[in-house]
């Protein structure tokens, strides 16, 4: 039988909550040791939630791993707060840690955070869930089945900005891809409304990526990437439809059909098998159900990895390789030129290049 490994939580924000439900719904696997934030109130809402008792409750993330000294440390923070939180976990050896994207704010952080983890053999992963979402599992069956034929290109687009959900369409495009890395990318960028947010990056990004197998890639990433759902939002961090958050899509084109998906719930898959007719759906509730039921699959599957008994393609060495995706990316427009990975990491920060070139942008709606 595995070993039911303790775990906590840092952060009672809502992706907090949402790692502490998929810890708590796999029970033969986790044990909830404690929770933490160190807003009070928040802390107490999301602790009263989930039912968590309260001497498991904690505003010092510290405090919490010296009192309990976890197997794993999941953490629902700010990307500036990902280094820190890192060397807290190798301070208490830790076996595992669960984390949100981005990886890191820059290529140098993002390395540092890889190398803590290797000489200390802990088992990162990102949570770059929506895979896990059964809109994905309509696109995992058809990419298994073959019925795609053999694949040439794939295309993924979002509305968010490139930080909030570009790592997670560079990271959907791997793992629709095998796996197989990316050798090269051409990239544009522009807009700084973005620059200076807390998950900071251009406002828009499209990019073609040439991976070592031969597919090409194209991805675009912000407000001018194709609209395919219903709302109206200017550049702001609160529009209030959730369906801005999931207008993306991820396709997958084949030499004997197509096929993509969303976070929203919908997905489509057109081949022989098929034809005449697209076989379409929509799983609906992103908010209330879909995303909640695939953390749980999520933190199953990172389960089965932390006991050796399977891969999982959101360990922290692909997600590496996303984020040096993304920095290539920036790099390719700021330089002008095709950019060849594995990437060096930079001297200069990346970032703040972005902010001394990158001009405003006049919000208009296409």
């Amino acid at each position: 039988m595995a070993k039911r490994h303790t775990a906590v939580v840092v952060g009672m924000g809502e992706r907090g909550k949402i790692h502490l439900y998929g810890l708590l719904n796999n029970p033969g696997s986790f044990e909830v040791a404690g929770v933490c934030d160190r807003h009070p109130d928040r802390l107490e809402a999301g602790a009263d939630e989930y039912s968590i008792p309260k001497e498991k409750r904690f505003t010092d993330a510290e405090a919490m791993m010296a009192a309990v000294k976890p197997d794993i440390l999941a953490f629902a923070t700010m990307p500036h707060i990902r280094v820190p939180l890192v060397e807290l976990a190798v301070k208490y050896r830790v076996k595992g840690l669960l984390f949100e994207k981005p990886l890191a704010i820059s290529l140098n952080e993002a390395a540092e955070i890889v190398r803590l983890c290797h000489k200390n053999n802990i088992k990162a992963a990102v949570c770059h869930q929506h895979k896990y979402l059964r809109s994905y599992d309509q696109m995992r069956e058809a990419l298994e089945s073959g019925e795609l034929g053999e694949i040439y290109e794939i295309r993924a687009s979002c509305k968010p900005n490139p930080s909030m959900l570009g790592t997670h369409y560079i990271d959907y495009m791997i793992w629709a891809n095998g796996g197989s890395r990316v050798k090269a990318v051409a990239g544009h960028v522009h807009g700084n409304f973005f620059l200076d947010y807390h998950h900071p990056s251009p406002d828009y990004f499209l990019a073609q990526l040439a991976f070592e197998n031969g597919v090409r890639g194209i991805i675009e990433c912000g407000y001018f990437s194709p609209q395919r759902a219903d709302y109206h939002t200017g550049f702001t961090y609160n529009p209030d439809n959730i369906n801005y958050w999931t207008d993306d899509r991820l396709t997958v084109l084949g030499t004997r059909g197509y096929a993509w998906a969303e976070c929203s719930g919908r997905c489509a898959c057109f081949t022989g098998r098929t034809a005449p007719e697209i076989a379409a759906g929509d799983y609906g509730d992103f908010v209330k159900r879909e995303q909640f039921e695939a953390q749980i699959r999520y933190t199953a599957d990172y389960a089965r990895w932390l006991d050796g008994k399977a891969e999982f393609s959101c360990n922290l060495d692909t997600a590496y390789h996303g984020f040096e995706i993304l920095e290539a990316i920036y790099r390719s427009a700021l330089y002008m030129t095709r950019i060849d990975l594995p990437l060096a990491t930079a001297e200069e920060d990346t970032l703040a290049l972005l902010r001394q070139k990158l001009n405003s942008v006049a919000y208009r709606k296409f």
